[in-house]
């Protein structure tokens, strides 16, 4: 047989998919005739068939040494080659060799849409993102109709926090495919991105109606409509994300959060072991684990977690807090404020750990040291409601009662609508001899929420204090209505029988605070109050 034989015989074998055959024939057509520029064409395609682009591409150069004529063909040839191998270096993770790759086809070939494309989604995973959205500009420019090329620019935008351009891309990619999930999916985290969350979940729930499986969808879908407040769905959400994945790690923390939320504490532990069963070194797991516990009042064993995640990341600022928050609660004060300096120390602008250092201080005593803490915490963040009620709550306990009231102030023009800030400026009011003001406080405290006893006992006795004795009973008899159990009122309101004459309603109300805090056991004020009931009855 002639090398041509050889060669028709190797072109046969090629299209029947017997490359290794083709290849053979080949080798002998190039054995007879080393100058058969087509034989080292066509075993460039058989070796271009079997994914081995290197061998394709050397054997489409030998034959365009030999008959150049041939080159347009050839290189049309050769660079489907080197984006092929582009593309496969790509899918090994070896970027910088396949945008290598990428650039010798686009040589050869420099109206490859395709091959700008896929350039860009390289840069893209390299985080090149500018060089990304201008590979996918020339994609673009050579097919105007490109829609991965509007959907992976879009990415890049997103990466790059320009969002709006983001979603044009996206728009753009969906006027051409109103069917292209991932253009919805996409478009849809770039609108959770925006706080724009009821957009974002239309998006998600296009994703669905298209790809009923898609696990990411569900639990980003999930993931809104927790920071939105609906725990239920958000759990429906991340249970139906499991059911086609169940080694989803973080899923299983997503649930355990929206689990705490909704006070299922239990729940949310049971979902912390499998996340650590499934990942046993990850010290945010211990540390949502610690949370559930700590949420049962179980300080112990939150505490136990808190400290394993800190074996694993002893950088790990949320297991400081909660550590600390935990020490609190059991009283160790000292072991609260290393943690919380600890958590500081990781993060100075971390306000609420300033404000929670504040009241470690302030239950030891060191009330100067609280208060440095909570100005600490309003400097970094000027609008936060409880550093400015705690430290009013401190400057109330040193008896500076107008910081106390202008912080109390400064919490209320935050948030208007908590009955505790005007009840306790109505407190320092009050202390401060201003009965008229503390009235019109407590007043307001009231109509937020009327069942606190405290209040009306203590506008009962600003009211008396003015000399406005029939509201002030008035407001004894309702606190007296909500707490039976309440000694003080009924001192006070015996005075003002007292004062009004009325003896034996007077020795009544005596005799039953006298009784109260005989049951508590404090003897010394129930003999007091059995020596003025004996003086109202000689």
């Amino acid at each position: 047989m002639n090398a041509e034989e050889f060669l028709h015989q190797g072109i046969n074998k090629n299209s029947q998919g017997d490359y290794q055959g083709a290849i053979a024939c080949f080798n002998l057509a190039l054995q007879i005739n080393p100058d058969f520029a087509l034989s080292y064409q066509n075993r460039g395609n058989a070796y271009f068939a079997m994914g081995d682009y290197q061998s394709a591409i050397a054997d489409y150069h030998a034959a365009i040494k030999i008959n150049p004529d041939k080159a347009f063909e050839i290189n049309f040839d050769m660079s489907i080659a080197y984006y092929n191998e582009g593309l496969t270096l790509c899918e090994q993770g070896d970027y910088p060799k396949a945008i290598e790759g990428f650039n010798s086809a686009l040589e050869l070939n420099p109206n490859f849409a395709l091959c700008y494309s896929n350039r860009g989604n390289v840069h893209y995973q390299l985080k090149d993102y500018q060089s990304a959205i201008a590979d996918h500009n020339l994609a673009l420019r050579l097919d105007p109709n490109f829609i991965d090329a509007y959907h992976n620019r879009g990415n890049a935008h997103y990466a790059l926090a320009d969002y709006q351009e983001a979603i044009n891309d996206y728009n753009r990619a969906l006027t051409i495919n109103p069917n292209y999930a991932s253009a919805y999916y996409n478009r849809g985290l770039v609108y959770t991105s925006l706080k724009e969350f009821q957009k974002a979940i239309a998006d998600f729930n296009q994703t669905l109606k298209l790809h009923p499986l898609d696990v990411q969808a569900y639990y980003n879908r999930g993931l809104v409509r927790a920071t939105l407040g609906d725990y239920q769905a958000a759990i429906e959400d991340y249970n139906q994300a499991l059911e086609q994945n169940p080694y989803l790690v973080l899923v299983y923390g997503f649930r355990a959060n929206a689990r705490c939320q909704l006070g299922d504490f239990q729940g949310a532990i049971a979902d912390c072991n499998e996340l650590l069963q499934l990942h046993p070194h990850l010290g945010e797991g211990y540390c949502d684990r610690a949370t559930a516990h700590r949420s049962l009042g179980n300080y112990q064993d939150a505490i136990a977690d808190y400290d394993r995640a800190l074996k694993i990341n002893s950088n790990l600022i949320e297991a400081y807090y909660g550590r600390a928050i935990a020490r609190d609660a059991m009283l160790d004060y000292q072991g609260a404020i290393a943690d919380n300096q600890k958590a500081i120390q990781l993060n100075p602008n971390f306000s609420q750990a300033y404000c929670n250092l504040g009241n470690a201080r302030r239950n030891l005593g060191d009330f100067q040291g609280a208060i440095e803490d909570y100005n600490c915490a309003l400097q970094l963040n000027p609008d936060f409601i409880e550093a400015y009620y705690n430290r009013g709550s401190t400057y109330f306990v040193l008896e500076d009662y107008q910081r106390a009231d202008a912080d109390y102030t400064k919490a209320i023009k935050i948030n208007p609508h908590t009955a505790a800030f005007y009840s306790d400026r109505a407190n320092a009011r009050y202390a401060l001899e201003d009965f008229q003001a503390a009235i019109d406080d407590y007043d307001r405290a009231i109509a937020i929420d009327p069942s606190l006893a405290e209040d009306w006992y203590n506008r009962g006795r600003s009211y008396s204090l003015l000399g406005d004795l029939e509201q002030a009973l008035l407001n004894l008899n309702q606190a007296l209505h909500l707490q039976p159990h309440f000694p003080s009122a009924y001192i006070v309101r015996a005075d003002i029988r007292h004062n009004l004459g009325d003896i034996e309603s007077a020795i009544a109300d005596f005799q039953k605070a006298a009784e109260l805090y005989q049951e508590e056991g404090n003897t010394q004020y129930y003999q007091q109050l059995i020596d003025i009931i004996r003086q109202l009855q000689q």
